[in-house]
């Protein structure tokens, strides 16, 4: 009888412990747990993240830290990496063949514009231009694309001073030029002093055919500065 008391307390305890293992092991950490299992980690796992603020359990955390790492991860590195090295490769890339348009359109302007100040800056301190510099004048807006022609030549206009009127005339003279830039040339030159004008206006009734004759020869004949001293609209053409 004593024997058979003494195993029913034996199996009541070990009832007892393994109800409180299997408490103890079911119930959720404490804040007081995660703080301890915190203060136990290396230095290194510290850095992961500061658990004391976290409120899932300290176990599956764990199990996160120490499950692999998904090659998505090496990937995407290496991805970020090519990235970088195709960013490289294409700002060496050849530039497009829109690109090499711009870049010569833009020389040629500039090379235009700088003429342009050349003989703004001269002005005053040398002799006018020659012939030949009137033709380098010419030739150089001749290259300047279409597009870029109206920006380049009224930039001309501003500063181009009366010394060198004639550069400005090279142009108004020149008959590959479009009737928009002749005429914008011709309303400049008219609005200078008239020792200016009346040099470039005896040269354009020169053209009959020229699109601002007619103009040209009315002004001469009512000012009475025709170059025979005659009417010059007596030979306008029919």
């Amino acid at each position: 009888m004593k024997k058979a008391a003494l195993w029913i307390l034996v199996a009541a305890a070990l009832a007892c412990v393994g109800v409180c293992l299997y408490m103890n092991s079911s119930r959720p950490p404490t804040q007081e747990d995660l703080e301890r299992e915190f203060e136990r980690m290396e230095p290194n796992d510290k850095e992961l993240g500061d658990f004391k603020d976290m409120d899932i359990p300290f176990e599956r955390q764990r199990k996160a830290k120490n499950r692999p790492a998904k090659a998505g991860g090496a990937s995407k590195k290496a991805g970020a990496g090519n990235d970088g090295d195709d960013g490289d490769d294409a700002a060496d890339a050849e530039p497009t063949a829109e690109e090499k348009a711009e870049a010569e359109a833009d020389k040629l302007v500039e090379e235009f514009d700088e003429l342009t100040d050349k003989w703004t800056e001269t002005a005053k301190k040398s002799s006018p231009p020659t012939m030949d510099d009137i033709d380098a004048f010419v030739e150089k807006f001749r290259k300047v694309p279409e597009d870029r022609k109206d920006e380049c030549i009224h930039r001309a206009l501003n500063l181009i001073p009366d010394e060198n009127v004639m550069l400005l005339a090279g142009i108004l003279m020149d008959k590959g030029q479009d009737e928009e830039t002749v005429d914008a040339v011709f309303s400049d030159i008219l609005n200078r002093d008239e020792s200016v004008k009346l040099p470039v206006l005896r040269e354009v009734i020169k053209d009959t055919k020229h699109s601002c004759w007619k103009t040209a020869a009315w002004i001469l004949d009512v000012t009475k500065q025709a170059p025979t001293g005659e009417s010059a609209q007596e030979s306008t053409p029919e």
